[in-house]
């Protein structure tokens, strides 16, 4: 696919999310490259969900910046966020259970002006990219957790995005399923050259396909860096590892 007029860059400056008085998300500056794979961790509390929602337009600003490449997108609706290219997940993955897989990821596409023959095409090709295949008749409601939240993504895929916000993905399945997981996330990257910013508990996943990770505690940055600058670094191993770091 050529994407050599997309955004190249998720940016966030100076971010500010406050409520009543509590500092949820102060003053985040991020930054993820298209085509990379950035981690954002912390422990409970830490701000990321917070940070997730105001990226991606679901929660206002109170200070700060988001911007893909030169356009500042601070203050748009969720929908002219996804329609320019930055679409997320959520952790409860939010397909139409009634429907079938394949009508799932049709649905997606048709966001972006694609009906009927080429609609169906393009969702047999996303199935297959994140491994779902076998799922593609089956109604939606009837599929295991760990293939749901694949359905997930690629609802999110369907829409050829420049930037995928991942909420958790890894929530609630076991060792293989998260590997297969891992798997389709680079996977999808790798396809789409697009960037993906990934919040996530399971740190094996974090530290098998992450190129950066930013870490967060009590709503602001402590450190960012590589997988190995972030395994060894103080702040971290006493804010996010503390209590099981020995």
């Amino acid at each position: 696919m050529d994407r050599s007029d997309r955004s190249d860059e998720l940016r966030t400056s100076g971010l500010c999310v406050h409520f009543e008085g509590v500092k949820a998300v102060d003053e985040i500056d991020l930054r993820v490259p298209r085509g990379g794979i950035t981690g954002l961790i912390g422990p409970n509390g830490a701000g990321k969900s917070t940070f997730f929602n105001a990226v991606s337009g679901f929660v206002p600003l109170t200070a700060g910046s988001v911007a893909l490449g030169d356009t500042d997108i601070s203050g748009w609706s969720p929908a002219r966020i996804s329609q320019h290219g930055l679409v997320r997940t959520f952790q409860d993955t939010r397909i139409f259970k009634r429907l079938s897989v394949l009508e799932n990821i049709e649905l997606g596409i048709m966001n972006t002006g694609k009906h009927g023959a080429e609609a169906r095409e393009k969702a047999h090709q996303v199935l297959e990219l994140v491994g779902v295949t076998k799922y593609t008749d089956e109604i939606a409601g009837n599929v295991p957790l760990g293939d749901e939240r694949r359905v997930g993504i690629a609802r999110a895929v369907a829409t050829d995005p420049d930037f995928l916000l991942l909420d958790e993905p890894a929530a609630g399945l076991d060792e293989d399923e998260t590997s297969e997981l891992a798997t389709t996330i680079v996977a999808v990257r790798d396809e789409l050259q697009c960037g993906v910013l990934l919040v996530e508990h399971d740190m094996s996943v974090i530290f098998r396909i992450c190129e950066a990770i930013h870490v967060m505690d009590s709503g602001r940055t402590i450190a960012e860096g590589t997988p190995e600058e972030i395994r060894t670094n103080p702040a971290v191993i006493e804010a996010y590892f503390g209590r099981d770091h020995k």
